[in-house]
C-alpha cells in the first residue's frame, strides 16, 4: 500500500491549532484560494485580488519568521526595510491574529520562567538563548 499525504503549510496549520486563533482557523478552513494571499489580505486590509507577489512573499516570510523565532532585526533584513517598519508589520500581524500573539507570548513567558518548553508528547527542550532575541 502506498500512502500519500499533503503537508501543505503544516507549520501554519499547527500554529492555528496550538494558538486556537479563530481568524487563522477560519482562513485555513476555506477550501480554495491561496492561503498566503488570504493571510496577507487579513493583516494588511488589502483585497485578495490586489495582493502582489511581493506582498504574498513578505507575509510568508513573516509567518515562518514568527514561527521560528526570527527577531525584528532579521525581519527587517528579510523585508529590506527599516527595523521600525518591520516592527510595525509584525505588530499589525499580531493585531490581526491575536490568538497567535497570545500563544507566542505565553510560550515565551513559560519558557523564561521554567527554562524549557514541553512538546505535545511532554518532552522537555531546554532553551538557553531565549534572552538574545527580540520576541
Amino acid at each position: 500500500m502506498l500512502l500519500s499525504a499533503d503537508y501543505s503549510q503544516i507549520e501554519v496549520r499547527l500554529m492555528a491549532h496550538f494558538s486556537g486563533d479563530s481568524s487563522l482557523i477560519e482562513l485555513l478552513s476555506r477550501r480554495s484560494g491561496d492561503l498566503f494571499k488570504t493571510i496577507t489580505s487579513r493583516w494588511t486590509g488589502v483585497a485578495e485580488t490586489s495582493i502582489t507577489a511581493k506582498q504574498r512573499e513578505h507575509t510568508k516570510r513573516l509567518v515562518y519568521g514568527i514561527l521560528y523565532g526570527m527577531g525584528i532585526n532579521a525581519l527587517a533584513e528579510q523585508f529590506e526595510c527599516t527595523v521600525a517598519e518591520a516592527a510595525m508589520k509584525y505588530n499589525r500581524f499580531k493585531s490581526a491574529f491575536p490568538g497567535v500573539a497570545n500563544w507566542l507570548k505565553e510560550a515565551v513567558k513559560n519558557c523564561r520562567e521554567q527554562g524549557y518548553v514541553l512538546s505535545s508528547s511532554r518532552m522537555k527542550s531546554c532553551v538557553i538563548l531565549l534572552g538574545l532575541g527580540t520576541i
